[in-house]
């Protein structure tokens, strides 16, 4: 199980609270000593695409409730081996319990295990992640024992890896034991002293975060860990929006659509645009409408929260028309009961994008698979000519900064 810090891009699990910024509780990729420009037309380190969704990222208090955490391997792992409880332990550290709501499988592409919500993330919750390796563990493909990396090794020092606590890297004594481990992989002293100071700093944080007793509690003892990493969730409600899953707007009747939200909302923050001048945060268009037609756009729609089922209902005057590509946009305007506001899922921060998710018949997009950055492309496309129509934004107030929910689709009312 690779733990590589140094690889580029790194080769290590994801997500990971070692870039949460301790004083802001926010991601800051920074802390991982990766740069996320302020402009991402300007810069070549990065696709745009990339960069802009990292930017998104940033905004965050912690990570989305809908992302696969990932772990890479050197080689292809047995599926069948990674088995959840026993040979993959997932802890919710906060409410202190093992977590059995997620499916575990290895992706051969990137030759990563991951393991997905199956129902997402608790908002609030930091999650420990643990794979059982050597000969009680999980296994390759030609069952073989998996095993933990050099890092992974250091990580579960109880004493420094500098040996004595020191200020800086160059304070580090080239005779500490530990030294020559990271030098065999560096390309002169001073990185290997600056890499072994940095994974002290990582182990520190291990230590501080509890991540090995957490797994402990739950039956994987340390000696027997391959790779352990660890993640918080965001706290702020989300619309959430999973293509191709369930997770999408409900149609129960041809005048009706439910989007269902994870987290509570102020019922009071709810309201729908309504021509000529109601600027509601609950925008919906008809994006087959005649041209210049605003009273077809937009049609006649109501908006309010139903906590019953735990989703934003919306009621139009009239049916729906039939095969009519329908859009639907929040704003940030609608908030939990804290008035903190509702917050994008990734799909919904990818739809609005102004870069291409695609280039070359490959996704531009850090974990979005050339496959999904092909399906959301033409929605990103179609999206775009709202978001930089002039008169749409005048008229509705919605704009790629305060959109928390994007979605174009032809309603279908359910079986």
């Amino acid at each position: 199980m690779e733990f590589d810090l140094t690889a580029v891009p790194p080769r290590a699990p994801q997500p990971t609270f070692l870039v949460v910024d301790p004083a802001t509780g926010h991601i800051n990729f920074a802390q991982a000593n990766i740069d996320i420009p302020a402009d991402c037309a300007t810069q070549t380190a990065l696709t745009q695409a990339d960069c802009q969704f990292d930017q998104w990222l940033q905004t965050l208090n912690g990570f989305p409730t809908v992302i696969p955490a990932t772990a890479p391997a050197s080689g292809p792992l047995d599926p069948a081996s990674a088995t959840l409880g026993e040979n993959v332990v997932v802890v919710a550290a906060r409410a202190g319990t093992p977590v059995t709501d997620v499916a575990v499988s290895f992706d051969d592409a990137s030759t990563s295990l991951t393991v997905t919500p199956t129902q997402g993330w608790t908002l609030g919750e930091f999650y420990w992640l643990g794979v059982r390796g050597y000969a009680n563990g999980v296994r390759d493909a030609s069952g073989g024992e998996v095993v933990g990396s050099p890092t992974m090794a250091l990580l579960k020092e109880e004493g420094p890896l500098t040996c004595v606590d020191v200020p800086s890297p160059a304070e580090i004594d080239p005779h500490c034991q530990f030294f020559p481990v990271v030098a065999q992989g560096s390309p002169d002293a001073t990185t290997a002293a600056e890499r072994l100071f940095q994974l002290e700093q990582v182990r520190l944080a291990y230590a501080a975060a509890h991540g090995f007793e957490a797994v402990a509690a739950a039956g994987l003892p340390k000696e027997e860990i391959a790779v352990l990493w660890g993640f918080p969730i965001h706290t702020n409600s989300v619309p959430v929006l999973v293509p191709p899953t369930a997770a999408v707007p409900h149609v129960p009747a041809d005048n009706q659509i439910l989007v269902g939200v994870q987290g509570p909302v102020d019922a009071t923050t709810v309201s729908a645009f309504a021509l000529p001048a109601t600027r509601g945060p609950v925008v919906v268009m008809d994006l087959m409408a005649p041209a210049g037609d605003l009273a077809a756009t937009f049609p006649p729609v109501a908006a309010q929260y139903v906590p019953s089922v735990g989703a934003i209902a919306i009621q139009a005057a009239a049916p729906f028309p039939a095969g009519h590509l329908i859009a639907l946009f929040f704003t940030n305007a609608i908030k939990s009961p804290d008035g903190a506001p509702l917050v994008a899922s990734p799909v919904s921060v990818l739809l609005t994008l102004t870069a291409p998710l695609v280039e070359g018949g490959h996704s531009t997009v850090s974990g979005i698979s050339d496959a999904q950055a092909t399906a959301l492309e033409p929605g990103r496309q179609g999206l775009a000519q709202v978001f930089d129509n002039p008169a749409v934004a005048q008229a509705t107030g919605i704009t790629r900064a305060n959109v928390v929910y994007a979605y174009a689709f032809v309603p279908m009312v359910m079986p």
